[in-house]
Protein backbone atom coordinates (compact mmCIF):
# COMPACT_ATOMS: atom_id res chain seq x y z
CA UNK A 1 0.00 0.00 0.00
CA UNK A 2 1.34 3.40 -1.01
CA UNK A 3 1.56 6.24 1.44
CA UNK A 4 1.23 9.95 0.80
CA UNK A 5 5.00 10.36 1.07
CA UNK A 6 5.66 7.77 -1.63
CA UNK A 7 3.10 9.36 -4.00
CA UNK A 8 4.68 12.82 -3.90
CA UNK A 9 5.55 14.40 -7.19
CA UNK A 10 9.21 15.04 -7.91
CA UNK A 11 10.40 18.53 -7.07
CA UNK A 12 13.40 20.64 -8.02
CA UNK A 13 14.96 23.58 -6.18
CA UNK A 14 15.26 25.52 -9.46
CA UNK A 15 11.63 25.03 -10.48
CA UNK A 16 10.48 28.48 -9.34
CA UNK A 17 13.48 30.21 -10.92
CA UNK A 18 12.78 28.54 -14.32
CA UNK A 19 9.10 29.48 -14.11
CA UNK A 20 10.01 33.11 -13.38
CA UNK A 21 12.31 33.18 -16.43
CA UNK A 22 9.50 31.93 -18.71
CA UNK A 23 6.92 34.34 -17.25
CA UNK A 24 9.32 37.27 -17.61
CA UNK A 25 9.81 36.27 -21.27
CA UNK A 26 13.53 35.72 -20.71
CA UNK A 27 13.52 32.04 -21.72
CA UNK A 28 15.74 30.83 -23.45
CA UNK A 29 17.42 33.89 -25.01
CA UNK A 30 18.25 35.87 -21.88
CA UNK A 31 19.19 33.23 -19.35
CA UNK A 32 22.56 31.85 -18.37
CA UNK A 33 24.15 28.65 -19.68
CA UNK A 34 23.97 26.92 -16.28
CA UNK A 35 20.16 27.25 -16.22
CA UNK A 36 19.89 25.97 -19.81
CA UNK A 37 22.06 22.96 -18.90
CA UNK A 38 20.03 22.30 -15.75
CA UNK A 39 16.70 22.35 -17.66
CA UNK A 40 18.14 20.02 -20.31
CA UNK A 41 18.97 17.47 -17.60
CA UNK A 42 16.06 17.95 -15.17
CA UNK A 43 12.70 16.41 -16.12
CA UNK A 44 10.77 18.55 -13.61
CA UNK A 45 12.16 21.83 -14.92
CA UNK A 46 11.71 20.70 -18.55
CA UNK A 47 8.03 20.01 -17.79
CA UNK A 48 7.67 23.41 -16.10
CA UNK A 49 9.14 25.13 -19.18
CA UNK A 50 6.87 23.19 -21.57
CA UNK A 51 3.69 23.92 -19.62
CA UNK A 52 4.56 27.57 -18.89
CA UNK A 53 5.43 28.23 -22.56
CA UNK A 54 2.21 26.62 -23.74
CA UNK A 55 0.12 28.68 -21.32
CA UNK A 56 2.03 31.87 -22.15
CA UNK A 57 1.62 31.30 -25.92
CA UNK A 58 -2.06 30.62 -25.47
CA UNK A 59 -2.49 33.82 -23.49
CA UNK A 60 -0.48 35.91 -25.97
CA UNK A 61 -2.00 34.47 -29.16
CA UNK A 62 -5.61 34.57 -27.95
CA UNK A 63 -5.95 37.54 -25.66
CA UNK A 64 -9.01 37.84 -23.50
CA UNK A 65 -11.36 40.26 -25.16
CA UNK A 66 -14.35 41.57 -23.42
CA UNK A 67 -17.71 41.00 -25.07
CA UNK A 68 -19.40 44.01 -26.55
CA UNK A 69 -22.33 44.54 -24.22
CA UNK A 70 -25.27 46.33 -25.85
CA UNK A 71 -27.02 49.26 -24.25
CA UNK A 72 -29.44 48.30 -21.47
CA UNK A 73 -32.31 50.12 -23.19
CA UNK A 74 -31.80 48.06 -26.33
CA UNK A 75 -31.73 44.83 -24.32
CA UNK A 76 -34.92 45.83 -22.49
CA UNK A 77 -36.65 46.83 -25.73
CA UNK A 78 -35.76 43.52 -27.41
CA UNK A 79 -36.94 41.56 -24.38
CA UNK A 80 -40.25 43.42 -24.40
CA UNK A 81 -40.65 42.85 -28.14
CA UNK A 82 -39.88 39.15 -27.78
CA UNK A 83 -42.35 38.81 -24.89
CA UNK A 84 -45.04 40.63 -26.89
CA UNK A 85 -44.50 38.39 -29.93
CA UNK A 86 -44.60 35.25 -27.80
CA UNK A 87 -47.83 36.38 -26.12
CA UNK A 88 -49.36 37.01 -29.55
CA UNK A 89 -48.36 33.54 -30.77
CA UNK A 90 -49.71 31.95 -27.63
CA UNK A 91 -53.02 33.80 -27.94
CA UNK A 92 -53.36 32.83 -31.61
CA UNK A 93 -53.05 29.08 -31.00
CA UNK A 94 -56.62 28.48 -29.76
CA UNK A 95 -58.00 30.76 -32.47
CA UNK A 96 -56.20 28.83 -35.18
CA UNK A 97 -57.44 25.56 -33.70
CA UNK A 98 -61.05 26.78 -33.69
CA UNK A 99 -60.68 27.99 -37.28
CA UNK A 100 -59.36 24.60 -38.33
CA UNK A 101 -62.21 22.81 -36.60
CA UNK A 102 -64.69 25.21 -38.22
CA UNK A 103 -63.25 24.62 -41.68
CA UNK A 104 -63.38 20.87 -41.10
CA UNK A 105 -67.01 21.04 -39.96
CA UNK A 106 -67.90 23.20 -42.96
CA UNK A 107 -66.25 20.66 -45.28
CA UNK A 108 -68.10 17.75 -43.71
CA UNK A 109 -71.37 19.70 -43.89
CA UNK A 110 -70.77 20.52 -47.56
CA UNK A 111 -70.02 16.89 -48.37
CA UNK A 112 -73.08 15.60 -46.52
CA UNK A 113 -75.33 18.23 -48.13
CA UNK A 114 -73.91 17.39 -51.53
CA UNK A 115 -74.50 13.70 -50.95
CA UNK A 116 -78.01 14.31 -49.69
CA UNK A 117 -79.02 16.56 -52.53
CA UNK A 118 -77.00 14.88 -55.32
CA UNK A 119 -79.99 13.16 -56.99
CA UNK A 120 -81.91 16.44 -57.07
CA UNK A 121 -78.84 18.37 -58.29
CA UNK A 122 -78.21 15.81 -61.01
CA UNK A 123 -81.78 15.82 -62.31
CA UNK A 124 -82.17 19.56 -61.92
CA UNK A 125 -78.71 20.15 -63.38
CA UNK A 126 -79.67 18.21 -66.49
CA UNK A 127 -82.72 20.46 -66.83
CA UNK A 128 -80.59 23.56 -66.26
CA UNK A 129 -77.98 22.54 -68.79
CA UNK A 130 -80.63 21.75 -71.36
CA UNK A 131 -82.32 25.09 -70.63
CA UNK A 132 -78.95 26.83 -70.85
CA UNK A 133 -78.15 25.21 -74.14
CA UNK A 134 -81.62 26.15 -75.37
CA UNK A 135 -81.02 29.69 -74.08
CA UNK A 136 -77.69 29.89 -75.90
CA UNK A 137 -79.38 28.66 -79.04
CA UNK A 138 -82.09 31.29 -78.54
CA UNK A 139 -79.42 33.98 -78.06
CA UNK A 140 -77.93 33.20 -81.42
CA UNK A 141 -81.39 33.07 -83.00
CA UNK A 142 -83.22 35.93 -81.30
CA UNK A 143 -80.40 38.08 -79.95
CA UNK A 144 -81.51 37.82 -76.29
CA UNK A 145 -78.85 37.62 -73.60
CA UNK A 146 -77.88 34.46 -71.76
CA UNK A 147 -78.83 36.19 -68.53
CA UNK A 148 -82.44 36.35 -69.75
CA UNK A 149 -82.37 32.64 -70.57
CA UNK A 150 -81.30 31.59 -67.05
CA UNK A 151 -81.37 34.58 -64.63
CA UNK A 152 -80.95 32.50 -61.49
CA UNK A 153 -77.76 30.95 -62.90
CA UNK A 154 -76.26 34.39 -63.47
CA UNK A 155 -77.19 35.40 -59.92
CA UNK A 156 -75.59 32.23 -58.52
CA UNK A 157 -72.35 32.86 -60.39
CA UNK A 158 -72.20 36.47 -59.20
CA UNK A 159 -72.83 35.42 -55.59
CA UNK A 160 -70.12 32.75 -55.81
CA UNK A 161 -67.61 35.16 -57.35
CA UNK A 162 -68.25 37.76 -54.64
CA UNK A 163 -68.85 35.47 -51.65
CA UNK A 164 -65.83 33.20 -52.08
CA UNK A 165 -63.13 35.88 -51.61
CA UNK A 166 -65.07 37.40 -48.70
CA UNK A 167 -65.37 33.99 -47.01
CA UNK A 168 -61.66 33.28 -47.52
CA UNK A 169 -60.77 36.73 -46.13
CA UNK A 170 -62.73 36.14 -42.93
CA UNK A 171 -61.60 32.51 -42.58
CA UNK A 172 -57.88 33.24 -42.90
CA UNK A 173 -57.84 36.42 -40.84
CA UNK A 174 -56.87 39.99 -41.53
CA UNK A 175 -53.10 39.85 -41.77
Amino acid sequence: MKTAASERLPECAHEREVLDLVLAERWPDRCDADTLAHVAGCDVCADVVAVALAMHDDQVLQPMTSAAVPDATLVWWRAQLRAHEEAGRQAARPIAMVQGVGIGIAGVAALSLGRTFWPWIRSYGADVFSALSNGVANVTETGTSAAMAAPWLTLAVVVMVVATPVAVYFALGRE
